[in-house]
Formats: C-alpha cells, sequence, structure tokens
C-alpha cells in the first residue's frame, strides 16, 4: 500500500470540502464527473476519519453493481488501494482498517431501516421516494450528499429542501472527458436546445409544453382498473403502473421502475407486490415471449392492441380525465412532467409526442387504452333499437 496518495480531482470534490451544511446537493449535466468525485471524496473520508462508515445508495440494485462500484473499485485500482481480500462483495462493503463503506439499493426496503452511517451518498437521488430518504437520513450522523440530473419537476421533493447547499457542474467543469464527447454534448445546442440547456448546462428547464396536465396526490381514492407494464432493459428501464378511477378522475401509482432486470427478476418483483391473479396487466405487444413467461408464472398478462396511431389515441384516453399522480410515483412524475409535443425543424409544434422518457407514462397509456376507452367499456354488451311495428 501506497505511503502518499495523489488524487486528481474535479470541482465537485472541491465543492464537497467547501460545503458547511449537513445536506449539499449536486446536480450535474451529462459527463460532470460528479458522482467519480464523491466517491473519491468519500474514500479520503475513511482514510482520515478512523472508523468512519459510509453507506451509497442508488434505487436499482443491479444498477449499482454496473455503475457505481465499478467507478469504486475503478478507483481503488488506480490509486494501488484495490485487494480482494477487503472487499465483500456478497454484502457489497469494502473495509479499511477500521472504515467500511457499503453498497445499498433501495429494493431492500427493510435494509434500510437498520444501517447506520457517518456519511450517506444517494446516487440519482432523484429515483429515491422521500420515505426512503428519510430512514436514510435519520440514521447518518454527520453528511448527506445528494447527486442527480437537472430533469426532475418542481413536484419533486429533493427541489423543495431547504437547509442544504446546491452546486451545479457541467461537462467544462471535468478536464479527463475526451474531446469527442465534449463535441457531441455541444452539438446539442443546435440539434436540440432543451437538452442542450438541462444536460449541457445542467439547469432546470421548465416546460411550458407537457401534454399532460396533473395533480399531486397523498392517497388514492377510486377503484382500481387495471396494471399497465413496459419492458426494458439495458438503456429503458421496466416500468409498471397502477391505474385506477373514480368518476372523472384517474389515479396513477408507480410500482416499478428499474434497468437490467431479466424475466425472472420481473417476476420475483410482481410477487413481491402480490399481484392477483385476476388482475389484469396490458403489456407491449413486441414483447409476446415475455408476456407468455409471465402469464405462464401466474400473472394475467395481456398483449396491448396498437391500432393506427394508438400513442395519440392512448393520449386522448387519458385525456379525458383528471389525473392525479401519487406523490411517491416520481418517475412517472417527472415523465409526465417532461411530456410534450416535438417540433418540427421550422420550430412549429406538431401532434408526435417526444419519444425517450416515456417508460412509465407507456406503461399507464397501455392501461387506460385498453381499459378505459368506449369501446372497452363497452366491451361484452350490445344495445339494440326498439321500435314500434307498423301494421
Amino acid at each position: 500500500m501506497p505511503e502518499a496518495i495523489n488524487i486528481q480531482t474535479t470541482q465537485t470534490f472541491q465543492n464537497l470540502l467547501d460545503s458547511n451544511k449537513r445536506v449539499s446537493q449536486h446536480i450535474g449535466g451529462t459527463r460532470s464527473g460528479k458522482t467519480y468525485a464523491i466517491l473519491q471524496y468519500l474514500l479520503v473520508k475513511m482514510i482520515e476519519i478512523d472508523g468512519c462508515n459510509v453507506i451509497v445508495v442508488r434505487k436499482s440494485g443491479p444498477v449499482l453493481k454496473r455503475t457505481i462500484m465499478k467507478d469504486f473499485i475503478d478507483i481503488l485500482k488506480a490509486l494501488d488501494l484495490y485487494s480482494e481480500d477487503d472487499f465483500n462483495i456478497t454484502d457489497k462493503i469494502w473495509k479499511y482498517y477500521n472504515s467500511t463503506i457499503q453498497f445499498v439499493s433501495t429494493d431492500d426496503a427493510d435494509k434500510l431501516r437498520g444501517i447506520k452511517s457517518n456519511y450517506l451518498f444517494i446516487d440519482e437521488a432523484s429515483e429515491i421516494d422521500e420515505e426512503s430518504y428519510f430512514q436514510l437520513s435519520i440514521r447518518t450522523t454527520d453528511k448527506i450528499i445528494l447527486a442527480y440530473n437537472p430533469t426532475i419537476s418542481p413536484f419533486h421533493w429533493i427541489r423543495k429542501m431547504q437547509d442544504c447547499d446546491r452546486y451545479v457542474t457541467t461537462y467544462k467543469d471535468n478536464p479527463y472527458i475526451p474531446h469527442e464527447m465534449v463535441k457531441a454534448i455541444e452539438e446539442l445546442q443546435t440539434k436540440n436546445p432543451k437538452y442542450w440547456k438541462i444536460y449541457g448546462k445542467g439547469e432546470f428547464a421548465p416546460n411550458d409544453k407537457s401534454i399532460f396536465q396533473f395533480d399531486i396526490c397523498d392517497t388514492i381514492d377510486g377503484d382500481f382498473v387495471c396494471f399497465g407494464f413496459d419492458a426494458g432493459y439495458s438503456n429503458d428501464p421496466c416500468s409498471l403502473v397502477a391505474v385506477y378511477k373514480s368518476s372523472d378522475t384517474l389515479y396513477l401509482e408507480e410500482l416499478l421502475y428499474e434497468k437490467g432486470m431479466v424475466t425472472k427478476d420481473i417476476i420475483d418483483r410482481f410477487k413481491g407486490l402480490e399481484i392477483d391473479k385476476n388482475q389484469t396487466i396490458w403489456c407491449d405487444s413486441s414483447e409476446p415471449r415475455l408476456i407468455e413467461e409471465l402469464y405462464r408464472s401466474g400473472f394475467n398478462t395481456k398483449p396491448v392492441v396498437k391500432g393506427k396511431d394508438s400513442i395519440n389515441f392512448g393520449i386522448s384516453v387519458m385525456k379525458n380525465y383528471n389525473i392525479k399522480i401519487l406523490k411517491q410515483s416520481q418517475n412517472l412524475i417527472n415523465e409526465m412532467y417532461a411530456y410534450q409535443y416535438e417540433t418540427d425543424k421550422h420550430g412549429y409544434t406538431t401532434d408526435r409526442p417526444e419519444g425517450g422518457l416515456d417508460h412509465a407514462i407507456d406503461a399507464a397509456r397501455y392501461g387506460c387504452m385498453m381499459s378505459l376507452s368506449q369501446k372497452a367499456q363497452k366491451k361484452g354488451t350490445y344495445a339494440i333499437s326498439i321500435g314500434q311495428h307498423k301494421y
């Protein structure tokens, strides 16, 4: 083990040193290097403070392993500090003498209530619901570090937080980013000005062109209608949304939003949610094998029937109602806030919604268009007109 360590740092590392608040928020555009710098800072604290306990959290277990744990191991190897004997991969704990760092996902709610730390770091904190944050924060004695991208809506609890330091960094604060990535990011200035503001400048972009108007609610006051499910894997998350209805009000609840899930993971999650075999789950028809595998596992999965312009049809069905979203449904809220129609090269708004950040919306749309359209509600009935016979 080296006697002295020299660490190449970025602006985020300095921001952490400067912060005097218990909680600091690090809002970054793409490739700002904020996550890497935060892990460097936490490693320094483990070395400087004997017996320092660090907890690193992300919502998804599979993503936790592929991203943030990998980054931390890369940092250790670069500093010649990595040893397999010090890393318990099963429990995701690395030890440095009397100090420890543990990597935890919020998939395991019980574990959140049992861990204590001096330093807490929540990566992609915008994915975490407020209750999970509360459970983690009350068990942290010193510093809490939150990192996220500026893609969240004004309704998000993290934007309403009062007593904290906020720092914004961009790709310009990361001197180690390759030139090709800098070029790709700067091309957003002309290709997509809104994305340039978010991912290039690290700024929140208000959306005055949202397709949906909605309210946030604390509880659901409606009858269960169905589930909607949109499949994903590496780039897109699997999304499950529950749909409820009361008169002219539609209630939506996000139940799953996670990348890297294989069929077994999805089945296990559905079982954990105690989904009844009689409750319909409307699924993307482009995934027939997955639909069949879920059906054989005891779930009432059905493919969505996609006709001409089915996206706009589903949107129109949803817009027939006053929409309320349960406040814990953070990803769905973010998507609904950002969802808007495309503009053409002349700057005119089209009737085509922008794709990309619409996974939970797609799940909700599947359920609504298949269960709440006029055709769906009339299914199973046959009406005839009765007139007088003339003799």
